[in-house]
């Protein structure tokens, strides 16, 4: 049986939860925004239903986001909306800390949710944790071995060059001994060896671009880190856990046209990332989550400002689907958090740590999400 894999794709900027998976019949909802902004009801742009959702008040898909009405309706996806971080704020880079570290109170040396989880497991393999990009995130600050890279090619070592066995024998002669980047450089060499067996190369040593077997949509960041994800899990390099950041979600002005092309590229590229994966979806699972929503009220240039609750979705074979999870709690206002944003029922934690336990078997999710007592959803099977 192969290890369980996640994949946590973040949409930083704090995607408008109330447009992706919108309450397209509340009255609150239609005289709070301008029609631009809403998802509709009918027409040519309505919004796809999601059929197992509230009724009264008519839950919808974005129209853009056709991709994941379809997983939705074919059951591999759920959505648990409302929830987030109960301790919130509204500044990007608090939320993204707190959200990401899930640890209330705890020092900085306590790292991140997945680096806790990395420490914990020592998962084995040669390329176990992955985080697709420049950089890491702060959900897995603190985790041993996480590998960064925007594309697999970038860790073979000086590859396709004529002199690449020189480097590689200075490199493991120089860095390899006892030295304190013995251990990381020796990671490196072997990672690097492991891929040039596995892939093919053109007669100068080049790596061949990746050859998904569904098409994507083309030039956008979001296509370009889930192929990447795509071809480490085809690979078999045993990746356990993946991270992607797609940004751009901070709607203030012109919501209408940013948000239109952000959902469509999530729903598409999603979609065709989860189609390319063929019989390896098996054993896959995806969170897609963001720091806070968006307001419910529009402002005067055309978008939404920082809100509070917000959509969490799950894709995968073993998430019981077509599904909406967590309490609605309306949009009267006296239920709106501070009488302006949607208010949180539940805590974005209550999501993490039930993939946790039972996608990814770690029992102990305490030691992930200290402080925190969580009691499972239902949505996985």
């Amino acid at each position: 049986m192969e290890d369980p894999i996640l994949v946590v794709v973040f949409l930083r900027g704090g995607a408008d939860g109330l447009s992706l998976v919108s309450p397209t019949a509340d009255k609150n909802y239609i005289a709070a925004r301008p029609s631009d902004i809403r998802v509709a009801r009918k027409g040519d742009n309505a919004g796809h239903i999601l059929k197992n959702a509230s009724a009264d008040v008519d839950f919808r898909f974005h129209s853009r986001a056709k991709g994941l009405a379809e997983l939705f309706d074919a059951g591999e996806l759920a959505v648990v909306h409302a929830a987030g971080l109960n301790n919130g704020t509204r500044s990007h880079f608090d939320a993204e800390d707190r959200m990401e570290r899930a640890a209330p109170g705890a020092s900085s040396s306590a790292g991140g949710w997945l680096g806790r989880w990395v420490n914990a497991v020592n998962p084995q393999g040669i390329l176990p944790v992955l985080a697709v990009g420049a950089s890491a995130p702060d959900s897995l600050r603190g985790g041993a071995g996480v590998v960064v890279a925007e594309q697999i090619d970038a860790l073979r070592v000086a590859g396709g060059q004529h002199y690449s066995s020189a480097i590689r024998k200075h490199l493991a002669q120089q860095l390899g001994g006892d030295s304190v980047l013995g251990a990381p450089v020796k990671r490196l060499l072997k990672l690097s060896d492991v891929i040039e067996t596995k892939v093919s190369l053109n007669e100068n040593g080049e790596m061949l671009p990746y050859k998904p077997d569904v098409e994507y949509p083309s030039d956008n960041p979001l296509s370009t880190a889930l192929k990447t994800v795509a071809q480490t899990i085809k690979l078999d390099l045993g990746l356990r856990v993946s991270t992607v950041d797609f940004g751009n979600w901070d709607t203030h002005v012109n919501q209408a046209g940013q948000l239109n092309d952000q959902i469509g590229t999530l729903s598409s590229a999603l979609m065709a990332f989860w189609r390319d994966l063929g019989n390896h979806r098996d054993h896959v699972s995806v969170v897609v989550m963001s720091e806070f929503g968006r307001r419910l009220k529009s402002n005067e240039s055309g978008g939404t400002d920082h809100g509070h609750g917000n959509a969490i979705m799950m894709l995968g074979a073993n998430v019981k689907g077509r599904q909406m999870y967590g309490t609605w709690p309306g949009l009267a206002n006296d239920a709106l958090d501070e009488g302006a944003d949607l208010a949180i029922t539940t805590d974005y934690r209550t999501v993490l740590a039930e993939m946790m336990g039972k996608h990814m078997g770690f029992a102990d999710t305490a030691k992930l999400f200290p402080k925190f007592e969580s009691q499972n959803l239902g949505y996985l099977a």
